[in-house]
């Protein structure tokens, strides 16, 4: 299966990529300026030095994208020390100039040389001189040297991210003799042995799969052979940080080929290193760490299946997200997520989800974002109890319901669609729907921003009760207002007046 997968419907992808590759670099107006700038203060101050757009730049232009990411390598000297030369050039013309920086040294963040950058025309530009690098075995940051343009295009992760475009003569230059024919081809391939590559860096590996994923580009063989290998898998568990394979897996979250990318991820033997559980003896986790393999397998089926929904949630459907990536990344990572909901392991001096430990520390994912998925998660058992009642009849659940959920009201409505399909891909959607549209019907789509009527002094005054009991208080006067949304404060304090005693339970 993962060899087919490696191999489907390629000379149909080589066609398709052939006709979006362009043969030479074409600038836009602001490149143009930015870059005639940049040469000219190299030919006035005649400093000799040889400018290539490296990277990403070079892979968008061909395939005909726009990119803002310019990143130029230098052969004779330090990225600082041509940044301050430009910096007293610009100065010297009375040209003003901005952005002037030094990123330091920082591995966690996969910066592994100190980069220096200039904002031209408002953009701001990177430059950094050409570099070999080595490994030791256990770390993923090289001993950086000074290298040649070969060096640096052997490096590199991928051939399509090694090629340059020289300023000087305006040319493409492929030092490896495969990154313009990959890029055509449309062909994930590593300069180096990929064993070599991915053990040197390990962070490669999710890369790999990221621009694969992200171009529909096709792995060749080699590559998921090695990825395979045990020594492999060890590294990138022991030599990649957690923050970078958040940050990778954001992406992959955000994406709507989500399925695509971790499907690889899953038939790696990938999934366990990405969404890891906790392991170590102090964390004294509720399953076994021999026994959570079946928790992996239910979290890739349960993405697998979101894709099978015959009524598959649409972003512009859906209440409460800003954007597409922010709503990919919410039903992607909840759908991950839940089979993970009832393991519980130590945090602290208290128990706490497993869903909270794999999104915070495994993915170092924001403390909203954490929260956010856990809720989502847990929610979907309260609106099973929802189900099992007239809704309108009972606004008391379906209200406390709507004030936890939040904006992820209809997704938590989608996730228990899906867990419900898990279990009869016949299931129906008519009971979701039908309860979506009663959430509009009565407006309640935005209830959980509603503010009680009158505030937690006055609740104090009328009621007489402990500051404990203000919020339960303040909640069934949120129940009352969802029943009577064009209810004034006269109306409510009336109501009150008649109806005293309805508001606290066990005064």
């Amino acid at each position: 299966m993962l060899k087919f997968f490696f191999k489907k419907q390629l000379n149909n992808l080589i066609c398709m990529q052939q006709s979006q590759i362009v043969k030479k670099i074409n600038l836009t107006d602001k490149e143009n300026q930015i870059l005639n700038t940049i040469m000219q203060f190299r030919n006035d101050t005649n400093i000799q030095s040889v400018l290539r757009i490296a990277g990403g730049w070079v892979r968008d232009k061909l395939m005909g994208n726009e990119s803002h990411d310019i990143d130029i390598t230098i052969d004779n000297m330090s990225g600082e020390q041509f940044v301050q030369k430009m910096k007293e050039y610009f100065e010297s013309k009375n040209i003003k100039v901005s952005g002037f920086g030094v990123t330091r040294l920082n591995p966690e963040q996969s910066k592994h040389l100190e980069t220096a950058c200039i904002k031209i025309l408002d953009q701001s530009i990177d430059f950094v001189n050409l570099r070999g690098e080595t490994y030791t075995e256990d770390s993923r940051t090289p001993v950086i040297i000074v290298g040649t343009p070969e060096q640096d295009a052997f490096r590199r992760d991928l051939t399509i991210n090694s090629l340059f475009y020289n300023l000087n003569t305006q040319e493409i230059e492929d030092f490896t003799k495969m990154g313009l024919q990959d890029l055509q081809n449309g062909i994930i391939r590593t300069p180096l042995d990929p064993y070599i590559t991915f053990k040197d860096d390990p962070l490669r590996i999710l890369r790999t799969f990221r621009f694969a994923t992200r171009f529909g580009f096709q792995i060749v063989e080699e590559i998921p052979k090695v990825i395979a290998l045990q020594d492999v898998k060890k590294a990138l568990k022991t030599k990649v940080s957690r923050e970078r394979i958040g940050i990778e897996m954001d992406w992959m979250l955000k994406s709507s080929k989500c399925l695509q990318g971790l499907n690889q991820y899953h038939q790696l033997g990938l999934w366990h290193i990405i969404f890891e559980l906790p392991i170590l003896q102090q964390h004294q986790c509720s399953v076994k760490v021999d026994d959570q393999g079946k928790y992996h397998l239910d979290s890739y089926e349960c993405l697998q299946n979101l894709y099978k929904l015959k009524h598959f949630p649409q972003f512009q459907n859906i209440y409460g997200f800003e954007s597409q990536e922010q709503f990919n990344f919410y039903i992607h990572l909840c759908s991950i997520c839940m089979p993970y909901e009832k393991i519980i392991y130590k945090k602290g001096k208290q128990m706490e989800s497993a869903i909270i430990y794999i999104v915070a520390e495994s993915l170092k994912m924001p403390r909203k974002q954490t929260d956010d998925v856990f809720n989502a998660c847990r929610l979907v058992e309260q609106f099973k109890l929802l189900k099992n009642e007239q809704i309108n009849n009972n606004f008391k659940n379906l209200v406390n319901f709507l004030l936890e959920a939040k904006y992820l009201w209809e997704l938590i409505i989608y996730l228990d669609y899906l867990q419900e399909y898990m279990k009869n891909p016949d299931t129906s959607f008519q009971f979701h729907q039908e309860f979506k549209n009663f959430i509009y019907s009565q407006n309640l789509q935005e209830f959980y921003n509603v503010k009680a009527l009158i505030d937690g002094n006055e609740i104090k005054q009328i009621w007489n009760v402990e500051a404990k009991k203000i919020k339960e208080v303040k909640q069934n006067i949120l129940i009352w207002q969802a029943m009577n949304p064009k209810a004034t404060k006269e109306d409510l304090q009336q109501y009150i007046q008649q109806n005293k005693e309805q508001f606290v339970v066990n005064q």
